[in-house]
């Protein structure tokens, strides 16, 4: 019999490692500390394969681990392997009896809300996008949703699970797939996915979930040349939310895909409008509740799409104050955002002729994105070098493009290894 393993799923679910891709990403520099602490450089290569990190997470385990994947776990996690593999931690004040009932899987326990037992799941999965790309996570997104939302969409009413919590659940995640096959350079599957995603949001009584996937829509159409059809996306989304309950980060968003279409299409005024209308509804949301599956949209996000919009509509000074703001507001831990702001940023100091400067930031950006596995970036810096080829002639410039050349080379190798599959998906 194997032991339960629960206190392990509780910390690994607590600080949001429940995706193997985002575990594996923690897990190896952890060992790369390790190594370095114990002066033991065969530690740095430790590494835990997907069906041993599948077998913790549903508690079948024989024995502990080996002592070097033991001790990187304990570098890892702050707590010693036995304690890992035990029973879970319960609040102070529970009855013994709950404790021994919860190690043994028949108690009440839970790792996130009671009200969303899919939220982790999806924050999660979140998580491991931003950090890693839509490549390396559109799969385990994929099969979470044929496993755990579809038994609650076509299972019997009264079934654990079931109701319009899976319902959310199954639009965000969808919608979330749609955004990981656009970010893979997969289109096709993307606009199925986000179909699938507005198809399931209008069975809900709640406006905002189609409104927010026709946010995403919105976007997707910008990034594939399908300007008025994007405005049109964002309009209808602000149409269908404007009877409901204000929801100014969804309404912001809307606003600021209307901005990017419009400055786009060379409406000018009707972009800055909207801008000011995204910044007034962005103000306003601290007064309101924002519910949980609603994409996130902060200052960060505002300032990035208005400095696309500004660099659109020739607004070329404030677009550089909205993309250094943008990257200000940006930590570490959002490399891809960061990376796109960076491209942004690079376009602006080049159309306003400050080559060296373009350069600067252009050589922090090969730096960042070597292992972020997206296509749409890998797309946004061919056309970066495209822009920068006129400008050769200044060494700042022709080194920059040497670099470039050789981080795509190993981009594409890194790409390759990240192909969807060709079948048709949910």
């Amino acid at each position: 019999m194997g032991r339960t393993a629960r206190r392990l799923q509780q910390v690994v679910g607590d600080r949001n490692l429940r995706i193997y891709e985002t575990f594996c990403l923690h897990y190896e520099q952890a060992a790369r500390e390790v190594a370095r602490l114990d002066g033991n450089p065969a530690i740095a290569s430790a590494f835990v394969s997907r069906s041993a990190f599948d077998r913790w997470m549903i508690g079948d385990i024989k024995g502990l681990p080996r002592r070097t994947t033991c001790r990187v776990l304990e570098h890892l996690l702050g707590e010693p392997a036995e304690k890992l593999f035990g029973p879970p931690e319960l609040p102070a004040g529970e009855p013994r009896d709950a404790q021994l009932a919860a190690a043994a899987g028949g108690g009440p326990m839970r790792l996130e809300t009671e009200a969303s037992p899919h939220l982790a799941a999806m924050v999660s999965f979140r998580l491991a996008d931003r950090q890693l790309g839509g490549g390396h996570v559109y799969r385990s997104v994929l099969h979470y949703l044929h496993t755990a939302i579809a038994p609650g969409l076509f299972g019997a009413e009264n079934q654990p699970g079931s109701g319009e919590d899976v319902f959310r659940a199954a639009v965000v995640l969808t919608e979330m797939a749609a955004w990981m096959a656009h970010d893979a350079g997969r289109d096709d599957l993307a606009r199925r996915h986000f179909a699938s995603a507005l198809r399931l949001g209008q069975s809900l009584t709640d406006a905002s979930m189609s409104a927010n996937v026709l946010a995403g829509m919105s976007h997707l159409a910008l990034q594939t040349g399908q300007v008025s059809e994007a405005a049109d996306l964002a309009r209808s989304g602000l149409s269908r939310i404007s009877t409901a309950a204000p929801m100014p980060v969804l309404s912001s968003r809307l606003h600021a895909m209307e901005a990017r279409a419009l400055a786009q299409l060379g409406e000018a005024s009707g972009a800055q409008h909207a801008i000011e209308q995204a910044r007034e509804d962005l103000a306003l949301a601290h007064t309101s509740t924002v519910p949980d599956w609603v994409a996130p949209f902060d200052d960060a996000a505002l300032a990035s799409e208005t400095a696309s919009a500004l660099l659109d509509a020739g607004v070329l000074t404030v677009a550089w104050e909205q993309a250094e703001k943008a990257l200000a507001l940006r930590d570490a831990s959002r490399a891809r955002s960061r990376a796109f702001g960076q491209v942004t940023l690079t376009r602006i100091l080049l159309t306003q002729g400050q080559i060296d400067a373009a350069c600067a930031v252009g050589g922090d950006l090969l730096d960042a994105c070597q292992s972020i596995g997206s296509l749409r970036l890998s797309l946004q810096l061919d056309g970066l070098h495209s822009e920068l080829v006129p400008y050769r002639t200044v060494p700042a410039v022709r080194d920059l493009l040497s670099r470039m050349t050789a981080v795509a080379q190993h981009r594409r190798l890194l790409l390759g290894s990240l192909a969807l599959p060709e079948g048709p998906q949910a």
